[in-house]
């Protein structure tokens, strides 16, 4: 029965956690229906800026002792996700 306590304390940190990472992503979007107004359709996709990205993030999650696989894994799915979404924005 304490290990159960112990858990559910654990986990209700995990879902504040959740939530400021949800906070997170809203601030990233708003950026992003900034940034898209300023390209053309062609320009959605920079590779470049792509892989700086997650080159950026794969040094930090090493010094963070953080594993590189999951970290490009989530980005690359982010990444992603915002690129579809800025495509839905010049399908309008």
């Amino acid at each position: 029965m304490k290990n159960f306590k112990a858990i559910e304390d654990i986990r209700i940190n995990i879902d504040k956690i959740d939530l400021e990472i949800l906070n997170l992503i809203e601030k990233r979007k708003k950026l992003v229906d900034r940034v898209v107004k300023l390209k053309t359709k062609d320009e959605i996709v920079d590779q470049q800026r792509i892989d700086s990205i997650l080159r950026k993030l794969d040094e930090e999650a090493k010094k963070k002792m953080l594993p590189s696989k999951m970290i490009k894994g989530i980005w690359e799915k982010m990444i992603n996700g915002f690129i579809e979404y800025e495509k839905r924005y010049f399908e309008k």
